[in-house]
């Protein structure tokens, strides 16, 4: 039974409000644009702010090598005070200490595989053994003992392979009389790849890891390139002038040191030269030497435990900068590295004093754009694959030669004429070549 609604005396029944519904869905659809419209106007400052971040900055990071650019700077700009002189000497130390630890390691692999490696009759790995499961009448199927592979079971590492070729040998000699019975019975086996494609997946594993490394070498290039050649100051101190210092700490919870600014700024030519020449192109060395020597290192490992161990342990070498920063250097000079500006290699200034409307419109231009663009390709990526390819293709082309029988395997081998590695050809290896002796100690065995 319906109730009918309680009327006071005095008051005039209403009728029902029929347009509540339409007040209710005209508010709702209100809302909904300005969402909209606020969402897009989001979309459009990503558009115009962040999306040329890649390509625009230049950022200076916590290692010994930027810190040796960042703080006699900061020292210059602030006239000379001792305190800062000393952090400047002590980061030169450390940038001097970090040359030394990655150049001494790097000069010990070089070693290992230019003098040691041919003094024990090693021979380079090319595709020895690679798609084994195609032997005996695939590519690839003789090894280096001049014997077929068969199948997977005839394939050792380095180590072990030449320890049973020892005992074979020594067998041989031990007993000339039953040598034909020993190379009959007593199998050595050969030297050969594990698995051909976990090579490929670990260089490029091992470039994915010295990328950041070339990356803030290209920064330090840019910004010794792009800065005026002016001895600009590259800290200020940045008050808000709206209200007195104490009011505005007390409403901004800022501290005296928050209002200090460091940026990168101009620097006069004598310090352009000095950071370009014992700091740009010394990262810029060793990090071509870590991969030059890195990819033989990785390419010339046979076992597939090995390979992916060694891939990690080579990425250290160049994460000593770091390292060593993080450890040793100055709290002032990790508060300075972590709050630098970076360096923006083109002025935007004009895109904020860009209304909302010039915003949607490039938003909307945007969308209209067509779907296959260059925007859609990783180009960090695609140079690192790149970087690959190329160490891959050195590798193959300094070290191996194609064989009669099909495959790539190893160039004759001859003994090193220095006990002791050049450090010339460690340094510049394709200018200063290291001499060899002229004694071969290996070549492919011929049918």
């Amino acid at each position: 039974q319906a109730v009918a609604p309680c009327v006071l005396p005095g008051q005039a029944v209403e009728g029902p409000r029929r347009s509540d519904g339409a007040q209710h869905a005209r508010m709702a659809q209100t809302a909904n644009d300005s969402a909209q419209r606020r969402a897009s106007l989001a979309g459009a400052k990503i558009i115009t702010r962040l999306m040329h971040k890649d390509s625009e900055d230049c950022a200076l990071t916590p290692s010994v090598y930027d810190q040796a650019i960042v703080m006699p700077q900061i020292c210059r700009s602030a006239g000379y005070p001792m305190s800062l002189v000393h952090l400047s000497i002590r980061s030169y130390f450390f940038l001097l200490v970090n040359l030394f630890l990655q150049g001494f390691l790097l000069y010990m692999i070089s070693t290992e595989e230019m003098v040691m490696d041919h003094f024990a009759r090693k021979v380079s790995l090319c595709n020895f053994g690679a798609h084994v499961e195609t032997c005996p009448d695939g590519a690839n199927c003789i090894g280096p003992g001049g014997t077929n592979y068969q199948n997977a079971g005839r394939i050792y590492k380095w180590h072990m392979w030449s320890t049973r070729m020892f005992a074979r040998d020594g067998l041989k000699k031990l007993f000339p009389d039953k040598a034909e019975e020993i190379e009959e019975k007593v199998d050595p086996g050969e030297y050969g790849l594990e698995n051909y494609w976990v090579r490929f997946v670990c260089m490029f594993i091992f470039v994915m890891s010295v990328m950041d490394d070339a990356r803030s070498t290209l920064s330090q290039l840019a910004i010794i390139m792009s800065v005026p050649t002016a001895p600009e100051m590259w800290i200020d101190y940045d008050l808000p002038d709206w209200a007195p210092k104490g009011e505005v700490k007390e409403k901004l919870e800022k501290r005296e040191i928050d209002f200090v600014r460091f940026k990168v700024a101009g620097m006069p030519l004598y310090w352009k030269l000095i950071n370009l020449t014992l700091i740009t192109v010394p990262k810029g060395l060793i990090w071509w030497i870590t991969l030059t020597n890195g990819t033989v290192f990785l390419m010339d490992t046979a076992g597939i435990q090995d390979i992916i161990v060694n891939t990690m342990a080579l990425a250290f070498i160049l994460n000593l900068d770091e390292t060593i920063c993080d450890l040793f250097s100055h709290k002032a000079a990790h508060f300075i590295l972590d709050r630098i500006e970076p360096f923006a290699l083109i002025d935007r200034s004009d895109a904020e004093r860009e209304s909302d409307d010039d915003s949607l419109a490039a938003l909307r231009a945007d969308t209209e754009r067509s779907l296959l663009s260059m925007n859609m390709i990783p180009r960090r990526m695609v140079f690192a694959l790149f970087i690959t390819a190329l160490f891959i293709c050195k590798y193959y082309m300094r070290l191996c030669e194609w064989s009669p029988r099909g495959g790539l395997v190893s160039r004759t081998m001859a003994l090193p004429k220095y006990k002791v590695y050049p450090f010339l050809s460690f340094v510049l290896p394709s200018v200063f070549p290291e001499a060899e002796a002229g004694e071969e100690y290996w070549s492919m065995p011929e049918e």
